[in-house]
């Protein structure tokens, strides 16, 4: 008769009056090497877990402090050559917003110069939409510029001579809303000038206004912005036939 292939169950030692068997789980290559027995603390066995990236290299697999996976949406041309997508899901409107009212995903639409514009609807608090009905309540806040009014009296000025009033923009501001009034009892021209450069001493005449009799007063407005230390400039010419005072006032906004 040939021997008969039983399989016998394992049994241990007796252990007072419990019988068990312990295993470990340990490296098969080098067992008896540092650290290459699993640990098991409070009922729990610690593995590290280790899977194949993208590019088919081991990587230890990471969680968040709540136990989720972690997954990378920012792209490394070395480190994360594949980043992880996914979709956009908002919450129900609801006062305790919760993974129950997870239920809603945004749209969006090709843009221009190919950009992709997210869907917006603007409502107000009730969420009622904004309309002829429901208007937008808009209210005017302080500006945040510093507000600039300078004025020059330059008296007695001769015939044909010219009188400068020169405002310089303060440091690390720009001066824009440029406006510059200029005025006197008889003829004039005026010139609003613009430095090239701070401390250039060179300037462009942006723009010439003479008054007459009949209006005496100037008014020039530029909207460009001039850049910190340059030298926004009223050149006041006397065109009458004897001396006479000039005035000016350049005004502006500092931000």
């Amino acid at each position: 008769m040939a021997d008969y292939d039983s399989q016998l169950p394992v049994r241990s030692k007796a252990d007072g009056t419990d019988e068990r068997v312990l295993v470990k789980h340990q490296d098969g290559d080098d067992p008896s090497g540092v650290g290459r027995t699993a640990e098991v603390s409070e009922k729990k066995s610690h593995v590290r877990n280790f899977s194949k990236d993208s590019d088919g290299v081991d990587q230890e697999v990471l969680l968040s402090q709540e136990g989720h996976t972690q997954s990378n949406g920012d792209y490394d041309a070395t480190t994360n050559k594949r980043p992880s997508s996914q979709g956009l899901v908002v919450s129900d409107r609801d006062a305790s917003p919760d993974e129950t009212t997870m239920n809603l995903r945004p749209t969006a639409v090709v843009g221009e110069s190919d950009s992709v514009c997210q869907d917006i609807a603007l409502h107000d608090a009730n969420g009622q939409a904004i309309d002829e009905d429901n208007p937008l309540a808009v209210y005017v806040a302080e500006s945040p510029a510093d507000e600039i009014d300078e004025y020059s009296q330059s008296a007695s000025v001769a015939k044909d001579a010219t009188a400068n009033h020169d405002y310089t923009v303060s440091a690390a501001k720009k001066l824009k809303s440029i406006e510059a009034e200029a005025s006197g009892s008889g003829l004039g021209k005026f010139e609003l000038q613009v430095e090239t450069a701070p401390a250039s001493g060179i300037y462009n005449t942006i723009m010439t206004k003479f008054n007459s009799t009949a209006n005496p007063n100037v008014e020039f407005k530029y909207r460009k912005s001039v850049a910190t230390g340059v030298i926004v400039r009223v050149a006041k010419t006397n065109k009458d036939n004897q001396p006479q005072d000039l005035y000016s006032q350049i005004r502006g906004l500092e931000i």
